[in-house]
């Protein structure tokens, strides 16, 4: 046996088999996914959050050729079902729907289990505005109306809002800067904090003003968070603008929901990544998408805004929750 030739053979052999393996791990990283996708939201349905998602899926269904489910595991302010996603593998094979600053929330206040850094955001879709939300069948028409109500009945009516970030930051400035005495109820979610005030448990809520708006006539909103106008609330002032009679404002906040993976998603599975991000930018262009969200009234507040403007957003936020922690917590 002439050795050369014997010592070639084995060279091409380990080369074929080295072109073979590149060309299975290409293979396997265009098929994914190849098993169903998981989209966790951390909070109860009915919730803003869990109305962002569940619109997302059908599309996103078709852009991937996947069958994606929505996972909710609320509780401990979104700690248990963060908690949850950050302990599967960083594969792309689940996704996290959430809001900030509620995200923020367990982090800077209940020592959670994570750090803000350990979720890569992929976009932050909705920056919305939180309604200052009364039943339609309360005796209150204008924002005037409410705080009259409040100075009159000390300790007697109640705010509630979904556990932390933007609609308790909002709640507690209003009680701060308007000397109110009332009772501040947190729920742990959108969805158990409308049912409180459709139940007629609470006076009003803070809570997302898109989300508010599908349980029309049912409730009325009474000022808006931030200045931008929303269709499915026309008539409904910036809180700033409802506060001008009485001298005082204050900060403008905003409820963010977004999705994002584990931290290192990107870095181990880049192709992934990329292709989950195509999709996902494929969906928020398709017109049947818009026209749904126009529908919805969440076209104001809806637009792929990318990786590092929807960080930007978060950090921001989490910033915010820093510099005003002292202001939660308030009864």
């Amino acid at each position: 046996m002439n050795p050369i030739r014997t010592a070639s053979a084995i060279a091409a052999a380990i080369i074929a088999t080295g072109i073979g393996l590149c060309a299975n791990v290409a293979v396997a990283a265009d098929d994914w996914p190849t098993r169903p996708i998981t989209i966790l939201v951390p909070h109860p349905a009915g919730g803003s959050v869990d109305r962002t998602a569940r619109m997302l899926v059908p599309f996103l269904e078709k852009e991937l050729k996947a069958n994606i489910v929505v996972e909710n595991r609320p509780g401990a302010s979104g700690q248990i079902g963060v908690t949850y996603l950050l302990r599967q593998p960083a594969d792309a094979y689940m996704i996290l729907a959430d809001a900030q600053p509620n995200h923020s929330t367990p982090i800077v206040f209940q020592n959670a289990p994570y750090a803000f850094g350990d979720i890569e955001v992929i976009n932050a879709q909705e920056v919305g505005n939180v309604s200052l939300s009364v039943n339609a069948e309360s005796p209150y028409k204008t924002f005037d109306d409410l705080h009259k109500a409040i100075k009159a009945n000390p300790g007697k009516l109640s705010i509630a809002f979904p556990r932390g970030g933007s609609n308790e930051l909002m709640a507690v400035q209003l009680k701060e800067k308007l000397g109110w005495d009332v009772l501040l109820a947190p729920f742990d979610g959108g969805g158990p904090a409308r049912q409180a005030l459709l139940g007629g448990h609470v006076t009003a809520t803070t809570n997302g003003a898109v989300t508010d708006a599908d349980l029309k006539p049912k409730v009325r909103s009474l000022a808006l968070s931030t200045p931008t106008k929303l269709a499915v609330w026309p008539d409904t002032p910036y809180i700033n603008d409802a506060l001008k009679p009485y001298g005082v404002e204050i900060i403008p906040v905003g409820d963010v929901r977004f999705f994002g993976f584990k931290k290192g998603t990107r870095a181990q599975y880049p192709e992934r990544f990329e292709k989950f991000i195509k999709a996902y930018e494929n969906v928020m262009k398709n017109p049947e998408f818009i026209a749904m969200n126009v529908k919805a009234g969440t076209a104001d507040e809806t637009a792929f805004r990318g990786v590092e403007q929807s960080e930007r957003i978060m950090s921001d936020l989490h910033k915010l929750m820093l510099q005003n922690k002292d202001k939660f917590g308030q009864k």
